[in-house]
């Protein structure tokens, strides 16, 4: 529990000095005041001259690569739109917390792994299986997912990171979970949940759109996650061979072999709902921009 607690407490100090940057940098959006402002009186600048476009680039890396033009201002992130520098401190804090908990978590591993015997047989069983995740394991915070439904080579993706494979997911739940459990305080006030969940069988994949939330009580400025996001799980299904008493047969199996996760707002915002009061960043672009369409009927 020790080694537990420096370890959230080395993760969230990383975090925080993160989003402390994004905080002051933040203000590329055109309806956004800048967060930060330098100090009132005189200051002596030395260096070569910045321009404005240039300091607007550059307050845009913990927002997105793709938005430099402005056109992309307020679409969903992904993996492939999201900030190099949030990508890479995410990947750098996940390989800190593997290598310092190693295979140690077998208990938390165990809890990430909730698997029936076989994989559903259907996508209509895919996705009541899928439905399950959020409003029972509430795996958004738990990584409690049903194993089954997923092909071992199955590719992981969100706004931050992207792996290959169920059992590194395992592995990184498992080293995960202690820390999530640490910040989530004794209250444990976290859930996933489940806004709408839609099978499109003619194009091959399940989608959700769930709201994250979670009061990390345990650090001491009480911050809390709101995230709302879409999910698109990709699956295919393949004949898969069983053998009984050297009798041999085939079934149908429906498994996810892509899990593509993206977020209604920038990555990098959502790390600077880390160092915010609840309610200072928002929660999804996307409700905002329903919201400004109400507002101007």
């Amino acid at each position: 529990m020790t080694t537990t607690k420096a370890l959230a407490v080395l993760v969230t100090t990383q975090l925080l000095l993160a989003a402390v940057s994004a905080f002051c940098s933040i203000s590329s959006s055109p309806d956004h005041r800048p967060l930060c402002r330098p100090p009132s009186g005189r200051v002596r600048i030395s260096g070569p001259h910045i321009s404005l476009r240039q300091r607007t680039q550059k307050s845009r890396i913990f927002t997105t690569d793709k938005d430099s033009d402005g056109n992309n201002a307020g679409c969903s992130s992904s993996y492939e739109s999201s900030a190099s520098v949030t990508k890479g401190l995410v990947s750098s804090l996940t390989s800190l917390t593997n290598n310092i908990f190693g295979g140690s978590n077998k208990e938390s591993s165990d809890a990430a792994t909730n698997s029936p015997c076989t994989p559903p047989t259907s996508p209509e069983e895919l996705c009541e299986r899928i439905r399950k995740e959020y409003i029972e394991n509430n795996y958004l915070w738990t990584g409690n997912i049903d194993t089954s439904s997923f092909v071992p080579d199955c590719t992981f993706t969100d706004p931050t990171l992207s792996f290959v494979g169920v059992d590194k997911y395992v592995q990184n739940v498992g080293n995960l979970v202690p820390i999530v459990e640490y910040a989530l305080g004794e209250e444990q006030i976290s859930n996933s949940t489940l806004l709408d969940i839609t099978l499109e069988k003619e194009k091959g994949y399940i989608q959700t759109r769930w709201n994250m939330i979670g009061e990390l009580n345990a650090l001491f400025w009480k911050p809390k996650i709101d995230v709302i996001g879409n999910t698109k799980f990709w699956y295919r299904q393949q004949q898969e061979e069983e053998t009984n008493d050297n009798d041999s047969s085939s079934r149908t199996a429906v498994q996810v072999y892509f899990y593509d996760e993206e977020w209604e707002i920038p990555a990098g915002l959502a790390l600077l709902q880390l160092v915010t009061p609840a309610g200072t960043i928002r929660r999804s672009d996307k409700e905002r921009v329903l919201n400004t369409s109400v507002d101007s009927d």
